[in-house]
C-alpha cells in the first residue's frame, strides 16, 4: 500500500498524471528548502523592513551617545556700514569682519542618561523585530510548501478517484448490456462521474493557486518541490509532557515577548527623561573670536582684537505651565500600556504553545488513526465490488466505498504534512524556528520513484475484480 511519499495506495493516479504534476515543479533540479528559505528571506518585505528599522535604531543610539560629546561652531560675519554727518553730510563707509570658535562639553544632563538607555532599548527592540520577520518568512515558506504538496496530493487523488469511477463505470455499463445490473447502476455511475470531474476541475485550480502563492512567498518560481513528498513514516515525536519545557523556552527566546519587554524598558526610561525636566543643565563653554573693522563713528582708526573666553551655564527650569507635569502623566501612561502589551504578549505566547502542541499531537493521532481507516477502507472497497460482481451489492454501495477511501487516502496526506506544519508553528512562537528546521524538513522530503510511480498506474487485481 505504501506509495513512497504520501501513502496513496494502490489506487493512485496514472503515471501520466505524475509526470505532469512534476513537470508543473519544472524540470530543473529540485531546490531544497533551505535554499527556498535564504530566498524568501531576501525578497521578504517584512524582513526588508526590520532591517531598515534596525539601522535607524543604531543611528539612534548614535546620536543618543553623541549628547554626551562636546559640540563645536565656527561663524563668521562681514558687513559694510555707512555714516553720515550732518549738516556736512559728509558719508564714511566702515567694513566689519568677524570670526569665532564657539565649543561646548555637557557637564549636567540628567536626560541624556535616559536617552542613551531607551535608544538601547529600541535597538533591542528592533532587533527582535528583525527576528520576528525572519521567523514568521520561514514559517510562511514552510507553510507555502506544504500546501502545494497536500494540492498537489489532493489532484493526484481525483485522478485516481476518476481512473477508478471510469472503470466501474465501465463495468456497470458491461453488466447492463448482459442483463446482470439494471440501469440505475449506469446512471449512478455516470452521477459520479460528473461529480469527480467538477472535483478535479477545483483540485486542479487550488494547485495552480498554491504554486502561484509559493513563488510570491519565494519571489521567484519554485523548481521540482512537486517531485517530493513526506514519506509516512515520519511523523513528529511530542510527549505530552513537553508542554512546560516549551513554555519556558518560549519565555526566554521568543521575538514577540522579547520585543513588548524592550519597549517596556523604553518607555520606562522616557518616564525618567520627562521627570528630569525639571532639573538643572549645565555646560561648560569656550569661546575664541578674532575681529576687524576699518573704522567707527567714533573713530577713523583701523582696530583688530582677538578675544577669548571660558564659562559655565547654568540652567534651571522654575516654570512651564504645567507642560513638563503634563509630559510626565503622558509618559507614565504609556509606560502602563507597554507593560500591558509585556502581560498580552505572556498569553498570547502561553496560548500559542498550548494550541500548538494539541495541533501537533492531533496530527500525529490523526495520520495513525487514518492510517487503519485506509486499510479499512480498502477492505470494504474489495468487499463490496466483489458483492457487487455475484449480486449482493448494488453499484452505489461500490461507489460509496470508493469515494470513503480515496477521501481517507486525501486527509491522510493532509494529516501528515499538517504535523509537521503544526511544529513548525510551535518553534515560531517558542522563538526557535530556524535553517536548521528547514534542513530537518529537507531531509524528510524524498524524490518521487519512477518504478514505484508505475507499479501504481492501475488497479490491483483484488481491487479490480
Amino acid at each position: 500500500m505504501n506509495f513512497g511519499l504520501v501513502g496513496l495506495g494502490r489506487l493512485a493516479a496514472p503515471y501520466g498524471v505524475w509526470a505532469a504534476l512534476a513537470s508543473a515543479g519544472g524540470h530543473a533540479l529540485a531546490q531544497p528548502l533551505p535554499e527556498l528559505g535564504r530566498s524568501a528571506l531576501a525578497s521578504d518585505p517584512a524582513v526588508a523592513g526590520a532591517q531598515a528599522q534596525v539601522r535607524a535604531t543604531e543611528e539612534r543610539l548614535a546620536q543618543a551617545r553623541a549628547a554626551f560629546g562636546p559640540t563645536a561652531a565656527i561663524t563668521g560675519s562681514k558687513s559694510e556700514s555707512r555714516y553720515t554727518e550732518k549738516p556736512a553730510e559728509n558719508m564714511r563707509p566702515f567694513l566689519t569682519k568677524q570670526v569665532a570658535l564657539q565649543i561646548s562639553q555637557p557637564l549636567l544632563r540628567a536626560a541624556s542618561f535616559s536617552s542613551l538607555d531607551q535608544a538601547e532599548a529600541q535597538l533591542d527592540q528592533s532587533q527582535a523585530q528583525l527576528q520576528q520577520s525572519q521567523i514568521d518568512a520561514l514559517q510562511r515558506l514552510i507553510e507555502a510548501c506544504f500546501e502545494v504538496l497536500k494540492a498537489r496530493d489532493a489532484l493526484a487523488l481525483t485522478h485516481a478517484q476518476q481512473a477508478a469511477t471510469s472503470e466501474q463505470l465501465a463495468s456497470a455499463q458491461r453488466s447492463f448490456k448482459i442483463g446482470t445490473a439494471p440501469i440505475t447502476d449506469v446512471r449512478e455511475a455516470e452521477a459520479k462521474a460528473d461529480t469527480i470531474a467538477a472535483q478535479l476541475a477545483a483540485a486542479e485550480h487550488e494547485f495552480d493557486l498554491r504554486q502561484q502563492i509559493l513563488a510570491e512567498t519565494v519571489g521567484q518560481p519554485v523548481q521540482g518541490l512537486t517531485t517530493r513528498g513526506l514519506t509516512g513514516e515520519r511523523l513528529p515525536v511530542l510527549p505530552v509532557a513537553s508542554i512546560p519545557d516549551w513554555l519556558s523556552t518560549a519565555m526566554a527566546q521568543s521575538p514577540q515577548l522579547k520585543q513588548a519587554e524592550h519597549a517596556l524598558l523604553a518607555a520606562v526610561a522616557e518616564v525618567r527623561k520627562a521627570e528630569t525636566a525639571h532639573g538643572p543643565t549645565a555646560d561648560l563653554t569656550y569661546s575664541w573670536t578674532r575681529s576687524s573693522e576699518t573704522g567707527s563713528a567714533t573713530s577713523i582708526f583701523p582696530r583688530s582684537a582677538v578675544t577669548s573666553q571660558v564659562g559655565v551655564n547654568v540652567n534651571i527650569p522654575l516654570f512651564a505651565s504645567g507642560g513638563t507635569q503634563a509630559k510626565v502623566r503622558e509618559a507614565a501612561a504609556l509606560r502602563d500600556k507597554a507593560q500591558s502589551d509585556v502581560d498580552a504578549a505572556r498569553r498570547s505566547i502561553t496560548l500559542g504553545v498550548r494550541q500548538g502542541v494539541s495541533a501537533t499531537l492531533s496530527s500525529v493521532s490523526q495520520s495513525r488513526g487514518l492510517e487503519a481507516a485506509v486499510k479499512s477502507g480498502e477492505t470494504s472497497l474489495r468487499a463490496n465490488r466483489r458483492g457487487y460482481e455475484v449480486g449482493m451489492r448494488v453499484n452505489a454501495e461500490v461507489l460509496d466505498a470508493q469515494t470513503k477511501l480515496f477521501e481517507a487516502r486525501r486527509d491522510l496526506s493532509k494529516a501528515r504534512y499538517d504535523a509537521w506544519v503544526n511544529l513548525s508553528k510551535l518553534k515560531a512562537v517558542s522563538g526557535r524556528l530556524t535553517d536548521a528546521d528547514l534542513a530537518e524538513l529537507e531531509g524528510l522530503l524524498v524524490p518521487l520513484e519512477p518504478d514505484a510511480v508505475q507499479r501504481t498506474n492501475r488497479p490491483s487485481r483484488e481491487e479490480g475484480r
